[in-house]
């Protein structure tokens, strides 16, 4: 990070703005002062008139200034809560127990099994990373990571119920290996996902406040999860995998149909992700959707920006009427 430039809009929102233009630059590759480079410092500096330096109290009660605020504020901490009821904290800390549980029954093939399981999730995730990521974009990352573990967690759940007894059987090597692909699965959505596409999400003004709260719930969440697992392991034993794999198809149902796909787009723009019917955008986006949503869809983004800026010319020709009218009116009383 120490060779990484400072984030434009930290520096806008500092009035650093010379600083701004040269990271933006740095970003896209080209000169400070490019056209492109200052027409996005320039949508920078507007959507920060008005709302520098706001208290982080300030920015808990903007939250729910209106409607669309709202939803763009919930997103962030409903997908870190989804995130810890993948169960993938339940696999991290009691990974030796539940090797143990599939057959592993030496002390150093369960640790031998949990590191080999850590490893597996370092490397996917940088993988996930380099080369996924961008060209999947958020959505589909998330929805076929989220199905993907949820089925894997419910295959465990099913050999559980079946073999209750930790005794090696065939099946057994195919329980561990559906753990490992858990781990590869969680990486490739849920694993940090929902950190990149909330930060996106939230308004820019209000962003500071909204990821300390979606940090807030996964550690909360972390915590509850420790705390029950040891719990479901022992009173509902298998029942602990079903509930896990049905959370996992429960998020990407939800994602499917209720989170916009940001990848590709400007910050200064995921504001007309959330203009219109949000349904059919969301979905849209999603795989599968257009065949769904038949010849229906959304309102493109660059339809709905040329409309604004006319709305905004229509109003600065009114006011500019309003005053000529009021200076003809004026012309009789005086003379």
């Amino acid at each position: 990070m120490l060779f990484q430039p400072e984030s434009p809009r930290w520096l806008v929102e500092k009035e650093r703005y010379e600083d701004a233009a040269t990271s933006l630059a740095y970003i896209a590759r080209t000169d400070p002062s490019s056209p492109e480079v200052q027409s996005t410092l320039s949508e920078i500096r507007a959507d920060f008139v008005g709302r520098h330096r706001l208290s982080l109290f300030t920015q808990f009660r903007k939250m729910g200034e209106n409607k669309i605020i709202a939803l763009r504020c919930f997103i962030p901490p409903f997908l870190t809560f989804f995130q810890q009821w993948s169960g993938t904290n339940a696999i991290n800390y009691y990974s030796p127990q539940i090797f143990a549980s599939l057959g592993f029954s030496s002390t150093t093939a369960s640790l031998l099994a949990t590191g080999i399981y850590g490893v597996v999730k370092f490397v996917t995730t940088c993988l996930v990373l380099a080369f996924v990521i961008e060209s999947w974009g958020r959505k589909r990352t998330l929805i076929y990571g989220g199905l993907a573990q949820g089925l894997m967690m419910l295959w465990i759940g099913g050999y559980a119920a079946i073999h209750p007894e930790p005794t090696v059987v065939p099946a057994t090597y195919v329980s561990i290996v559906a753990i490992y692909l858990y781990g590869v699965f969680f990486c490739l959505g849920w694993g940090f996902t929902p950190l990149v596409l909330g930060s996106e999400v939230a308004p820019g003004h209000l962003r500071p406040a909204v990821m300390s709260l979606a940090s807030a719930t996964t550690w909360l969440f972390t915590y509850v999860i420790a705390q029950i697992t040891p719990r479901m392991l022992t009173r509902i034993a298998w029942g602990t995998y079903v509930v896990f794999g049905v959370a996992g198809v429960v998020m990407a149902a939800w994602v499917w149909a209720g989170v916009p796909e940001t990848t590709g787009m400007p910050l200064e723009d995921v504001k007309w992700l959330f203009e219109g019917p949000l349904w059919v955008r969301f979905v849209q986006d999603a795989p599968g959707g257009r065949w769904l949503l038949g010849k229906r869809c959304a309102t493109s983004i660059e339809e709905l920006k040329k409309r604004a800026e006319g709305v905004r010319g229509e109003g600065d020709a009114s006011d500019e009427k309003i005053a000529l009218g009021k200076r003809s009116a004026v012309v009789p009383l005086i003379i």
